[in-house]
């Protein structure tokens, strides 16, 4: 890791610093605190041997004038939850009513405001948790919707009155929120593991995944087109995808350090994110050739 990374590194977690006084001010965080918090966040979903450009890659997706807010708060800065109150109470009181929408809304909204501020069996507070890998809106959200499900099922299991109750929890709405937020944390990284397992395949094996996937010719088809017995198409498609697999897999955890459960991620979000498309990388890899 060259001095001047570290450099570059330092640089723009000062520049976040200095963007979150900006916009709220001096809450009592010092530099070298903030420093620290987002180190171990980085540490923590990139492993402590991560190379700096990933760190900076990283630090690039945080939301960092909310995580300054909400690492302040954590520290119990008066100031900062004031701040903090001000911008965010009546929207947690909106959620709790939208989720939950029974007389105790207004309860289970202040519940959360309680357990953000007040410290847990470790001594931290709940926001201690927030990281910045989303918006403290999308964050709050987030943690609305699960009280109200939590709260859903108590009432659900002591009441007999299920029925009546407005069905909430909508798993497949809080999934699609959770591939959206981890499509924002990895989509530079897997475009570029698209685009550097496109490059190591053959113009060969290019031309059999496009006439198999894009052009959607049947094996025997490909295999008149070319002049060659079906097999040999058969194994050069499953030569070629294997390749693709090995090379995005080995980008991930050599170029970006990811441990195996953040490449898992990424393939995971590769699967349920549409916006991601292999043919795509392969016909740019073909056009740049």
């Amino acid at each position: 890791m060259s001095d001047d990374s570290e450099d570059d590194l330092d640089a723009s977690i000062a520049q976040a610093y200095h963007a979150g006084q900006a916009r709220h001010g001096d809450l009592g965080l010092g530099e070298d605190n903030f420093k620290s918090h987002v180190l171990d966040i980085v540490k923590k979903h990139l492993g402590p041997f991560c190379s700096t450009s990933a760190a900076l890659c990283f630090i690039k997706q945080l939301h960092m004038t909310d995580l300054y807010l909400g690492t302040a708060c954590a520290q119990g800065n008066e100031t900062a939850w004031t701040i903090f109150n001000a911008t965010y109470k009546k929207y947690i009181r909106d959620l709790g009513t939208f989720t939950n929408p029974t007389p105790n809304a207004f309860e289970l909204a202040d519940s959360i405001l309680v357990d953000l501020y007040l410290p847990n069996h470790s001594g931290q507070s709940r926001i201690a948790s927030y990281e910045g890998r989303s918006s403290l809106a999308t964050w709050l959200r987030i943690i609305v919707s699960h009280r109200a499900i939590n709260e859903h099922e108590r009432t659900r299991k002591t009441e007999d009155a299920s029925e009546s109750l407005i069905e909430i929890g909508d798993d497949l709405a809080l999934h699609t929120l959770d591939v959206s937020l981890r499509a924002c944390r990895y989509e530079h990284i897997v475009d570029e593991s698209f685009r550097r397992s496109c490059q190591s395949l053959t113009d060969r094996e290019r031309l059999n995944l496009l006439l198999r996937f894009d052009e959607e010719l049947q094996l025997g088809e490909i295999a008149r087109l070319l002049g060659v017995h079906q097999s040999t198409i058969t194994r050069q498609l499953d030569r070629a995808c294997k390749k693709l697999r090995e090379v995005m897999i080995t980008t991930l955890a050599t170029t970006y350090h990811l441990n195996q459960a953040a490449i898992s991620e990424c393939q995971e979000d590769i699967l349920e994110n549409p916006s991601y498309s292999i043919l795509s990388a392969i016909k740019s890899a073909a056009a740049s050739k």
